[in-house]
């Protein structure tokens, strides 16, 4: 074999397996199955997009639910594209609750960009949201811009975003 073709196996190689480790990786707050290369990926697999700030939160079972005011809702035309759920429904003003079960949680009194999708599940819980991705939808304001809250989650993304308010 040439050194040309030794080249590309070993290529094609190295790809298979960072494709196949990707989907076992493990982030600071637990496994996904999903990790996201862009902010139209995240936009792909979200209902929503807020900007809001925490106004509390409390515990159901083993889930932390945070009570979040509504500021804006940026939109993009991809928006859920990859979702089975309505899009945009989510309005300024409205008063909403995440639901989280990872490590890092919205704090009160911050005002974050989120990425969301409905949590699907029955009873209360149903109107909730969940962050797209755990924690690669959630950015935390830093003065003019959102700043990732958690760099180390495998996933490849800004670390800042501005947002026209």
């Amino acid at each position: 074999m040439t050194t040309r073709w030794r080249r590309v196996v070993a290529a094609m190689l190295a790809s298979l397996v960072a494709a196949s480790l990707a989907g076992c990786t493990t982030s600071s707050s637990g496994s996904r199955h999903k990790l996201y290369n862009s902010t139209d990926a995240l936009v792909l697999d979200s209902t929503d997009i807020v900007v809001g700030t925490v106004q509390g939160s409390g515990v159901d079972g083993d889930a932390t639910v945070a009570t979040v005011e509504v500021e804006n809702t940026p939109t993009n035309p991809s928006l859920g594209s990859n979702v089975d759920a309505d899009a945009g429904t989510i309005e300024v003003g409205d008063v909403i609750e995440v639901r989280q079960q990872i490590d890092e949680k919205l704090a009160t009194g911050t005002q974050y960009l989120l990425y969301l999708t409905p949590t699907m599940l029955s009873g209360d819980a149903a109107d909730q949201y969940y962050i797209t991705g755990a924690e690669a939808g959630m950015y935390a304001r830093d003065g003019d811009v959102f700043r990732r809250v958690v760099r180390d989650s495998g996933d490849t993304l800004p670390e800042t975003i501005s947002i026209s308010e």
